[in-house]
């Protein structure tokens, strides 16, 4: 009995080993996926390419060619054309002002320089690359390919996009797609703006941002028209701890927010033998937008975690889980404290025999503004462990939400932007600026929404780009 817990804990400690975190900027290119045969990066559309809007210059494109669309080959090797062709001004791309013809630069090799243009081209004619799900392939040093995690068909073709990985400290730009007032409408999507919340695994993502600008091309709203249309859709999306089923996640001004816990069964659920979904069964009312609210997603995670006696799991806004004691029956005492002061108590049976979800799963349920009695923290516990030097419990699976909710009431302000309709049941919430016009001008910054802006050029007609802007430390 000693001998298998001592492998069991053994066991623990290296998958927590395993976990190691980088704090980067992910830049993310225009999603594309292997139903095109090629597509094309360039500085109006993708943030990680460096643009100077008033004199449109940017000289970074990427170009991927598939030549073999169902098993995602971009590239044979030198009996055909390259699938990845990079061009870029040598003097732009600091990593490559010192390259020569034939230098290989991860993936990509240097094909030609014209010292007259600065112009160089890199290509992976040496290197053939398969794209498969869950990938993530450097191409040159900070630029690459990620793929994702999915199982790919051909009604659903594996999705990708090029992204810049940035590790420098430093306040950085994330640009969205190079609108022209001459074009008329313009709509930004997370697939051509980075700073809207997307994840490429579950293709979920639904704000939307449109641009109307008036026959001059100047005014963007007159009178009762408006010029800015916001829209954005929760979806559902599993827990990461999936037996716990699923909710609604929305993006709104960029960010993941919770709009509700989802009353549907999932097959994990049911491999799990669960018929309820636990979190949402305990949560008296599981619809924030009812109440015209929502409330950002603090926590989601499943990683493994130890926690020994007399420790806390930290969680967010000053929230920690004490574990206080483990018998030698498999129970645990725990205590949630919220900044320093114990707020609620609770005795879990992890280990017992037979253990069901509410024997390892602690939630605390709490009021959210209007909307009562909802589950903010939900902690799963997949075992004990306990003997004469030691005793601590295994956690796998973690789930915050803030206490703090964030309005969505009719005609509340974002910036510029005022919400026009909340619909709880679709799930769907839209803004615009009828409140407040906005008239376009040459070289202008304006904040449409809260970490949102709108910048245009120092040119007639006018070009421009909404931004959001992140920092890394």
């Amino acid at each position: 009995m000693r001998s298998s817990c001592k492998i069991w804990l053994a066991t623990l400690l290296a998958l927590l080993f395993l976990v190691t975190s980088v704090d980067a900027l992910e830049i993310r290119g225009r999603v594309a996926d292997l139903s095109m045969d090629e597509v094309v990066w360039t500085p109006q559309d993708f943030a990680g390419f460096y643009y100077d809007i008033d004199k449109d210059v940017g000289s970074e494109a990427l170009a991927l060619r598939l030549s073999d669309v169902l098993g995602g080959v971009v590239a044979s090797l030198r009996d055909s054309p390259p699938g990845i062709v990079y061009e870029a001004n040598i003097q732009q791309v600091e990593a490559l002002r010192d390259a020569e013809e034939g230098a290989t630069y991860g993936k990509l090799t240097v094909s030609s320089i014209d010292s007259t243009t600065g112009k160089i081209v890199l290509d992976n004619r040496d290197n053939q690359i398969i794209l498969s799900k869950n990938k993530r392939i450097e191409l040159i040093p900070g630029l690459g390919i990620k793929t994702a995690d999915q199982d790919a068909t051909a009604d659903n073709p594996l999705r990708f996009y090029i992204y810049k990985e940035v590790t420098e400290p430093g306040t950085y730009e994330l640009r969205g797609a190079v609108a022209s007032s001459v074009n008329g409408s313009f709509t930004w999507s997370p697939q051509n703006f980075a700073g809207f919340y997307y994840d490429l695994n579950k293709n979920i993502g639904t704000e939307t941002l449109t641009l109307s600008p008036t026959t001059n091309g100047k005014n963007v709203a007159i009178g009762d028209k408006t010029g800015l249309d916001y829209n954005t859709t929760a979806q559902n999306k599993n827990f990461k701890f999936k037996p716990w089923g699923s909710y609604k996640i929305i993006g709104f001004l960029g960010e993941p927010y919770f709009a509700a816990y989802s009353n549907e069964v999932t097959p994990n659920m049911e491999a799990y033998g669960e018929t309820v979904p636990f979190i949402a069964d305990r949560s008296k009312n599981d619809n924030l937008m009812t109440n015209e609210q929502l409330s950002k997603i603090l926590i989601d995670n499943d990683s493994v975690m130890l926690v020994k006696k007399g420790e806390s799991l930290k969680l967010k806004e000053g929230y920690e889980l004490v574990l206080k004691g483990v018998s030698s029956g498999g129970q645990v005492y725990l205590q949630l404290l919220k900044n320093g002061q114990v707020t609620d108590e609770s005795i879990l049976g992890p280990s017992i025999d037979n253990a069901m979800m509410a024997d390892k799963t602690y939630y605390y349920r709490h009021d959210l503004g209007n909307t009562k009695d909802t589950v903010l923290i939900a902690v799963h516990f997949r075992s004990t462990y306990k003997d004469e030097e030691q005793a601590l419990a295994a956690v796998d699976g973690i789930w915050q939400i803030s206490d703090t909710p964030s309005p969505i009431k009719i005609d509340q302000q974002y910036g510029k932007m005022s919400i026009r309709t909340v619909d709880p049941t679709a799930f769907k919430i839209t803004m615009d600026n009828k409140d407040n016009q906005i008239s376009l001008s040459r070289n202008m910054e304006v904040e449409l929404m809260p970490s949102i802006y709108l910048r245009t050029d120092d040119n007639e007609p006018l070009n421009y780009y909404i931004y959001k802007t992140e920092t890394v430390t």
